[in-house]
């Protein structure tokens, strides 16, 4: 008797093991189905989401699939892939390169979707003071002004420099056209009226009226990180695009923002817009080069500098992967972004790991200045404020193709 019970009950064990096993057999297969339905979704091919599946696992993810729509656990991925080949002295090979972009295209595009970038505002009672904005004056011109104060009857502008119109030139009444470049979002404009001009204000300000129809001109479509490091400047003339990095001594300026489509860079004295430029950094301790043209120029009185803003020309795949590592804080030594938060469509052990490296539980970008090797750290020295050239002789600044451009 106590046999036949013993029997039952190893059977009943048994099978009930088996079913165990079944059913973690199907949600294994279903989970890495799932992972390949959704890199194919995401545009990868078969060998690189195989070698995602590869990174997943040596990267310990619970859930792999959670590399399609967690910018935690992707960036992690991204780290272990970069470190892979950095051991195995294979980094720059042409196809560790192609998949590195891949992966960096599509965390941009992650970033690119979250709603911070895709959610607008419709009045202009949301522009923040001490917003930028060009004001449009019909047959008179276009003005640079800033936001002073926005209160809910109406905003307070800076009044235009108005030099090159007549002395006793007023405002008042004028029908304006506004644009604005709203920080992480995108541009913006509106119409508007002058309602009144004032002088016992320093600077005198222009009070507009408010509209509540914004009208959404661009999305952002790239992502700028805002870093603070030596750089040299080289004017150049000809047309055709340049990585190479330059050996010939240059302008001495500091690097003070990049994107994957362009810089910004801060230099003594005045400066045009419109030529032609060199930038040359170190990123990962590594001398890069993106050329480009000046689009626009921003000159700090009290400090007499010139911040160019510069839209680059066609960036080599291996210097936008430097670029994206910095943008994504991928670099241990370097200027690090920290993304924050997970999803909301994320289970829930997900979101709970991705809380824990992010206690924050919002999403900022957090920049951190820190050291891109001995030559970067000492460069950092010598380039202070202070020893910015103060004027700018661009005529020996320019360089030709016959120079070795």
């Amino acid at each position: 008797m106590y046999k036949i019970i013993i029997t039952i009950i190893f059977a009943a064990a048994a099978v009930f093991a088996f079913f165990i096993a079944r059913k973690n057999k199907g949600k294994n297969s279903i989970s890495w189905a799932r992972f390949y339905a959704k890199g194919k979704e995401a545009g990868f091919s078969n060998a690189n989401i195989k070698l995602l599946k590869s990174l997943a696992q040596h990267s310990g993810l619970v859930y792999p699939a959670a590399l399609f729509w967690s910018q935690v656990q992707m960036d992690r991925c991204i780290k272990k892939f970069i470190q892979d080949i950095k051991e195995k002295g294979t980094e720059f090979l042409p196809d560790n390169q192609e998949f590195l972009a891949k992966l960096y295209d599509f965390r941009k595009k992650m970033e690119l979707n979250r709603p911070i970038y895709k959610n607008g505002i419709t009045s202009s009672r949301y522009i923040d003071e001490l917003q930028i904005v060009q004001v449009v004056a019909a047959n008179i011109g276009v003005f640079k002004s800033r936001i002073v104060s926005n209160k809910a009857a109406f905003i307070s502008i800076e009044r235009p420099d108005s030099s090159v119109l007549p002395l006793n030139f007023n405002w008042k009444q004028k029908s304006l056209l506004v644009y604005f470049w709203r920080k992480s979002d995108a541009g913006y404009c509106f119409e508007t009226n002058v309602i009144d001009e004032t002088f016992v204000n320093d600077p005198p300000l222009l009070t507009l009226s408010h509209s509540d129809n914004l009208i959404r001109t661009q999305s952002r479509k790239s992502l700028r990180v805002k870093i603070h490091r030596a750089a040299i400047l080289y004017r150049i003339e000809d047309s055709a695009a340049s990585s190479k990095p330059e050996v010939t001594p240059g302008l001495k300026c500091y690097l003070e923002d990049i994107s994957d489509c362009g810089c910004a860079v801060t230099v003594g004295g005045t400066a045009p817009s419109g030529f032609r430029v060199i930038v040359q950094f170190i990123i990962d301790k590594t001398p890069l080069s993106i050329s480009g043209v000046v689009r626009s120029v921003d000159y700090n009185k009290t400090k007499k500098t010139s911040t160019l803003h510069i839209e680059s020309d066609l960036i080599p795949m291996n210097v936008k992967n430097k670029i994206f590592s910095v943008m994504f804080g991928m670099l241990i030594d370097d200027v690090d972004i920290v993304s924050i938060g997970g999803g909301d469509t994320e289970p829930a052990e997900i979101q709970a790991d991705d809380a824990a490296e992010n206690p924050a539980g919002d999403h900022v970008f957090e920049y951190h200045n820190s050291r891109v090797g001995e030559t970067a750290e000492d460069e950092a020295v010598e380039y202070d404020d202070r020893h910015i050239q103060n004027t700018i002789n661009w005529d020996n600044q320019s360089k030709t193709e016959d120079d070795g451009n």
